[in-house]
């Protein structure tokens, strides 16, 4: 069983790599960019989530990717990081546009509800963002389950299916309880599989 990784041409996509490779699920990670994308790598890769990277410029810059996750996001776990929280956040009529100023290695206190991808942990927790673009307004398919001290949008879960963003980036030296987040995340799309006995 694998998990898909979309890299979005990031930087930081290793890192995050890195992270998941030492789950503790046993679970491997193929890493594709958005012009190798493949409805049949679901099924050759044994595929049992999907993880959005980070990236530049605005979601509707991906058409592919947005198309590829539309396709899946039904039947697959997904996490969007970064670029990847706002590509759900627009895939699903969203508003995605330039923050009030833009945010470059600063690490701010997320205060969550305890649930999904922070199951276990406290609150609130250091997310570290790089962004110049930010999810506004309310969506009635997703909860906004982290904000920041002023409200702003830094994470979301769909409120019946496996679907997550986070705003920051869990794999950032900056960042708390990072690699926690991300096994939350890998457990979910384990147990989704019916592939392992890990319970909730």
């Amino acid at each position: 069983m694998n998990l898909l990784m979309i890299d979005n041409y990031d930087s930081f996509t290793y890192n995050l790599v890195h992270y998941i490779e030492s789950n503790p699920y046993n679970a491997g990670i193929k890493v594709v960019t958005p012009d190798q994308l493949n409805d049949k790598l679901i099924e050759e890769f044994n595929i049992i989530g999907l993880i959005i990277s980070p990236g530049p410029s605005h979601p509707k810059d991906r058409p592919e990717v947005l198309e590829f996750v539309k396709n899946h996001y039904k039947a697959l776990p997904i996490l969007g990081i970064c670029l990847g929280h706002q590509m759900l956040w627009h895939m699903f009529g969203g508003e995605v546009s330039r923050g009030e100023r833009p945010v470059h290695g600063h690490a701010y206190d997320v205060h969550h509800n305890g649930e999904g991808l922070y199951k276990n942990l406290p609150s609130p927790v250091k997310g570290c963002r790089y962004h110049s673009l930010t999810c506004y307004g309310e969506l009635e398919e997703f909860n906004i389950t982290g904000r920041t001290e002023m409200g702003i949008n830094m994470a979301i879960q769909h409120k019946n299916l496996p679907v997550f963003g986070v705003q920051y980036h869990p794999e950032a030296i900056l960042s708390e309880h990072g690699r926690a987040q991300l096994n939350n995340f890998i457990r979910i799309a384990v147990e989704e599989s019916h592939e392992s006995t890990y319970k909730i």
